[in-house]
């Protein structure tokens, strides 16, 4: 029977088994404490705190994603969190779809940002022109409606705001998060975005190259070029690198970067 993504896994991230979670969380916990302490603010609720640890972006009982929209990680904390404190301050610590809510709103502002804009543009554009998605409406719009997520699942193979978090940490969630979320959301296409999730991603799911790669180890060689996972699921994976200017624009140009994204939902539909 599929796995259910609704409150109750939000609680196994809020409260994870794993040592290694635990670990990384506290480290995500210190951070966010350090961070609003920079600001004056040392009078925050423990469950704000707490809360600001992680991010899940998913609202089970209004969004059907078509398509999964992974990173490693939601990165350490950063101004955002002095804003989001107060959104969560507001709400009952039960109310996890209205926590969804606020996660949602930074993924959607976190693509918005001026430095990702143009990647986030074009591949809403992308999406589009290869059939993947509808849109009747500015990209922005789209995007800062809440719109994205009822075609992507987006996802973190880590959730806590923590920077590079350790192999042991990555492995643990995929095995306890992440595999879940795929069987729940039985998705059309993988999106990877960065070295460390598709990493994750083609270990545990045993990812293998539709075609021919020199070098299957290096993102800047993957890039683009479409899987096929035989491990646990069948199904498509699209690895990228990251869509930061650390990648895109410096290992391999914009132009590149969207055109072999572009090649590869080519060969996936040619595919179906």
């Amino acid at each position: 029977m599929p796995y259910s993504m609704n409150s109750e896994f939000v609680e196994h991230i809020e409260h994870p088994e794993s040592r290694y979670l635990q670990e990384t969380q506290q480290r995500a916990y210190d951070r966010v404490r350090d961070r609003l302490n920079d600001h004056h603010m040392t009078d925050v609720p423990e469950q704000v705190l707490e809360k600001l640890t992680y991010a899940y972006y998913h609202d089970w009982e209004q969004n059907n994603p078509s398509y999964v929209f992974l990173l490693a990680d939601p990165g350490v904390p950063g101004e955002h969190v002095v804003f989001e404190a107060n959104a969560y301050a507001d709400l009952d610590t039960d109310n996890y779809r209205k926590k969804v809510h606020v996660d949602q709103r930074f993924g959607a502002r976190w693509l918005a940002k001026k430095r990702y804009t143009d990647f986030t543009s074009e591949f809403i554009q992308q999406c589009q022109e290869h059939g993947l998605i509808n849109v009747d409406e500015p990209w922005w719009q789209y995007l800062l409606s809440g719109s994205f997520f009822d075609d992507f699942y987006m996802t973190d193979v880590v959730k806590y705001r923590e920077n590079s978090p350790s192999k042991a940490a990555l492995d643990a969630s995929v095995r306890l998060c992440l595999i879940r979320e795929l069987e729940y959301v039985n998705p059309d296409l993988i999106f990877t975005f960065g070295s460390r999730a598709w990493d994750a991603v083609q270990t545990h799911l045993q990812a293998e190259p539709v075609g021919n790669l020199n070098d299957p180890s290096s993102i800047t060689e993957v890039h683009g070029t479409l899987h096929r996972a035989t491990r646990e699921h069948d199904v498509p994976i699209l690895p990228c690198g990251h869509m930061s200017p650390q990648f895109r624009g410096a290992q391999i140009t914009h132009e590149e970067y969207m055109d072999r994204i572009a090649a590869g939902l080519e060969t996936s539909a040619a595919g179906q």
